[in-house]
């Protein structure tokens, strides 16, 4: 039972980074990396009685839980940016009818003072 646990967790991760390959909206992009995270979660906690393997799970899945949180930030001011459009190219088009890329780049200038 426990080599079909473990090459279920390869699998699934596998199918994880392929849906990100093909991935072409926000939610796809959010849910393939998720998938293949969880599985490695699983993985690296996989020895029970480990307790170096018990350890690098719990570290594993806060700095998971936290960059993802930080991800679903970055992906909420995207959305809203570009005009609450969910897919790449629409949100490319989005950016470029606001020209919110140059305001952008306009504040970072100024805040970090570069001159050119």
């Amino acid at each position: 039972m426990e080599r079909n646990e473990f090459l279920l967790f390869i699998l699934t991760a596998t199918i994880g980074g392929m849906f990100l390959c093909g991935a072409n909206d926000l939610i796809t992009i959010f849910v393939a990396p998720e998938c293949f995270s969880l599985c490695s979660y699983l993985l690296s906690g996989y020895t029970k009685k480990d307790v170096r393997s018990n350890k690098a799970t719990m570290k594993h899945l806060l700095m998971g839980g936290a960059s993802s949180s930080i991800l679903v930030h970055g992906f909420s001011w995207l959305y809203d940016s570009s005009g609450e459009e969910i897919e790449l190219q629409e949100i490319v088009n989005g950016l470029i009818n606001t020209q919110m890329y140059n305001k952008c780049i306009v504040e970072l200038d100024h805040k970090l003072n570069i001159k050119k």
